[in-house]
């Protein structure tokens, strides 16, 4: 740290900080422990599902706040209880209210109340990713990728004249816009790009290629969003769970698909390449399973957070008797879903345009109706 000006004779010496500076790597964790302990004070406490979600609940009332860094959504039934989180966060920071939530962190949120929908999409930042990587004027495709396709360590660059060609590619950039857009509300790209996220040390033309013809479909379906729907006012979780048995071509692991619903829309959704080899489909299959009831098990733990029950029983991680555990505790039931029904297939494997439209619109992810 340079010594501040006016201060002489100080060429040996150190300086010592009171406090923690923006930019340092204490930072971080100093501010999060700062306000960690004033929301404490007010009486919201955080989820042990997710640590920088808080709730406050007492007689049967709730308020949440939502904590990225310094950015926070307050939510509650009433303005009063969010007014009241306000105002006890007021007397401790200096805070400045942007109004009732439309857009955070690049994703935009509609609450059509009249309704009773909350849709998430990201239109804004797949228009400014099209900018930035100079597809704007990119002719509209229906797929992120072509039926079966398969991308492989054989489509990498081998010489020289090769590497520096790929070179002027910003290809990281592009699988990091990608991977955030995938996370955040598009569970139909979340294959092609998990297999695209392979090849970040030395992609290949058919590679790059690849990533573009995902942003372009992204660019051609920038309206569509993850629709949640109140009007039922039941919270039921439903998962699907699919696996590709052998699908990766270099090193024949296989590829676990899974989504977890809640109202008919996604709430979790992962394509995932599996740690091991799979010596059969069966075993493929049932290591999706095991996946699957983990991410089941986080949910409903945290939707048990979120209605401030505290007490939550243990489970055992032990591989081979993860699943039937939890099924004879009557956690989670396994039932058969048929090829045709199976919403994680789009998760696992490149499938043809009908095949994805059924499953994108399966899954709750549409555009906003229109207005009448």
């Amino acid at each position: 740290m340079e010594v501040p000006y006016g201060i002489t004779n100080a060429e040996n010496m150190m300086r010592k900080l009171d406090k923690a500076i923006y930019g340092l790597k204490q930072a971080a964790s100093a501010w999060h422990q700062t306000i960690h302990a004033v929301f404490m004070k007010i009486g919201l406490r955080s989820c042990g599902a997710d640590q920088c979600v808080y709730v406050k609940g007492a007689k049967g009332t709730y308020a949440y706040v939502c904590l990225y860094v310094d950015d926070m959504i307050i939510a509650a039934k009433t303005k009063e209880e969010i007014n009241e989180v306000k105002m006890a966060l007021k007397n401790a920071f200096k805070m400045k209210e942007l109004g009732e939530t439309k857009f955070i962190l690049g994703t935009e949120i509609d609450h059509d109340r009249m309704a009773g929908t909350l849709m998430t999409k990201q239109t804004r930042n797949i228009d400014d990713v099209t900018n930035r990587f100079n597809q704007q004027d990119a002719k509209a495709v229906v797929n992120p990728c072509e039926s079966g396709m398969k991308l492989t360590n054989m489509q990498s660059p081998t010489t020289n004249a090769e590497r520096e060609a790929m070179k002027t590619k910003p290809y990281r950039s592009l699988i990091g816009c990608l991977l955030y857009i995938t996370t955040c509300t598009r569970p139909d790209v979340a294959y092609i790009v998990t297999q695209l996220s392979r090849f970040l040390e030395n992609p290949g033309q058919q590679h790059w290629k690849a990533a573009i013809r995902v942003l372009r479909y992204l660019k051609s379906t920038k309206d569509l969003g993850i629709i949640y729907n109140s009007k039922d006012g039941k919270v039921m979780l439903e998962a699907y769970t699919d696996a590709d048995w052998g699908s990766n071509l270099d090193d024949r692991r296989s590829v676990s698909g899974i989504i977890i619903m809640i109202g008919g829309a996604p709430v979790v959704f992962k394509s995932k390449y599996q740690r091991t080899v799979a010596l059969s489909s069966a075993e493929a299959e049932y290591m999706a399973l095991i996946l699957c009831t983990q991410e089941v098990l986080w949910t409903r733990a945290m939707l048990k957070d979120l209605v401030c029950r505290s007490h939550m029983s243990k489970w055992e991680r032990h591989k081979h008797h993860f699943i039937r555990e939890n099924v004879a505790r009557d956690i989670v039931t396994v039932d058969y879903v048929g090829t045709e029904d199976q919403l994680a297939d789009m998760l696992t494997k490149a499938l043809g345009t009908k095949r994805l439209r059924f499953l994108v619109e399966a899954s709750g992810i549409r555009p906003k109706p229109a207005q009448h």
